[in-house]
């Protein structure tokens, strides 16, 4: 095949795949070497989740979104919730027809929506892949910029719903838990989930300030719900009890308004002569500390899976590799839904005008339903009280699923190559 068919799209994705899968090999690495202690891991993913994941959704969100771009998304909106959704029916379908474990439905439904695709952008945009649906005009860097406001808004949104919907898939279990148990129980495995990839984001020293801005929200959100019957008002204020979605929210209003008033996002976003007063020491500092989220946070997941496998060495007994989920997980993660979502937004990118004319919002939004499933997975085990056995069954799935993980290359490149022709034919 000549060069400028598959090949060259193709080799980029895949490097940039492997690039990823190293970055993750060399934490795992660290620790097994013992460069680098438990508590340590534990300090920095806290580190990363508190601090570095709120300063990068704040600056890119307000960065990216401004009155001439805010109905990108809303696409974005839209289609995580559908996938999302339908992903925890499939999952619920699937693992009852063929038997398969409690646990794998999360697995099904939730995939890893921020520290791994902001990551494999920076890969791309290294080897040259997004070149190929780059606006005249435009550079590589800025077209990143905007592709990772699209993920940020993905993961937030994917994370409330898991933290909704996760402890219900559980519920069906003989050991299920009561009510009040399993709220206190949702709590201490969002606090635990701190530890994986993409979950609570304050740092310690600001809460008082995160307690002041939650009791706002809670009682605006319960007033709303005052207006709606019971059962309608649970449901809607669901989001909103968990640990995660308020500060997530708080990040997502905090750089709406940056992005949507025009003074502030003059005053933050531009450059000192146009009048951008707080970009060059505040902004700049914020966007330094969010740049270092993606690596760092693959980096100690790496060594996160690298304590898991200690612990199943030490232990003695690893349980039996699951292949059927792992095979499954495998279909619909890294196959079916790929398929799915480059069809679906190739079709309605090039036959409608519903998705703009942004070739990085198409191509974002093909990829925002495949990958390994997300960590929080650990969490729901947690929650419901799996034996020591399970808990190292499901660990085992993460790590085969993540070295799986160099599959979404041929994703990447379907999605780059739909991309390019809708933008070819739009010209």
């Amino acid at each position: 095949m000549r060069n400028g068919g598959l090949v060259t799209p193709f080799l980029g994705a895949l490097q940039a795949c492997v690039s990823v899968l190293l970055t993750m090999c060399y934490g795992f690495a660290a620790r097994r070497f013992q460069l680098i202690h438990e508590t340590t891991i534990n300090d920095m993913l806290g580190l990363g989740v508190k601090l570095l994941l709120p300063a990068l959704l704040i600056v890119h969100l307000g960065e990216q979104l401004h009155l001439g771009t805010a109905m990108n998304y809303i696409p974005v909106i839209v289609w995580s919730v559908l996938y999302t959704s339908a992903s925890i029916a499939l999952g619920h379908l699937l693992s009852h027809l063929l038997g398969l474990p409690q646990w794998v439905t999360p697995a099904f439904s939730f995939n890893n929506t921020t520290s791994l695709p902001l990551l494999l952008l920076h890969s791309l945009g290294s080897v040259g892949s997004l070149k190929l649906i780059l606006r005249d005009g435009e550079t590589t860097s800025s077209a990143i910029d905007r592709a990772q406001s699209y993920f940020l808004v993905c993961g937030v949104i994917s994370k409330t719903i898991a933290y909704i919907v996760g402890p219900k898939m559980l519920q069906d279990r003989e050991d299920s838990l009561s009510t009040s148990e399993e709220r206190h129980r949702t709590a201490s495995m969002a606090e635990d989930e701190q530890l994986t990839e993409e979950t609570s984001l304050l740092p310690e020293r600001a809460q008082q300030a995160r307690t002041s801005a939650r009791n706002l929200i809670r009682q605006s959100t319960h007033w709303l719900g005052s207006l709606f019957p019971r059962r309608v008002k649970q449901e809607l204020l669901a989001p909103f009890e968990s640990p995660f979605a308020d500060v997530a929210i708080i990040c997502a209003i905090l750089g709406t308004v940056l992005g949507l008033v025009p003074s502030l996002h003059r005053a933050f976003f531009f450059d000192e002569e146009d009048g951008g007063i707080f970009n060059a020491w505040l902004t700049a500092s914020v966007s330094n500390l969010g740049a270092l989220f993606t690596t760092l946070q693959i980096f100690m997941v790496g060594c996160k899976l690298g304590i898991t496998f200690e612990r199943m060495v030490a232990d003695g007994h690893s349980g039996r590799i699951p292949v059927k989920a792992i095979t499954t997980i495998f279909v619909v993660r890294l196959v079916l839904w790929p398929a799915l979502s480059i069809s679906l937004i190739y079709g309605l990118a090039k036959r409608t005008r519903l998705l703009g004319d942004d070739p990085m919002l198409w191509f974002s939004m093909m990829l925002m339903p495949a990958g390994p499933p997300a960590l929080v997975i650990s969490g729901l085990a947690e929650l419901a009280q799996a034996s020591e056995e399970e808990k190292m069954v499901i660990a085992q799935t993460l790590t085969i699923m993540y070295s799986l993980s160099p599959f979404v290359c041929f994703s990447i490149t379907g999605a780059l190559k739909a991309s390019e022709a809708v933008l070819k034919e739009k010209g």
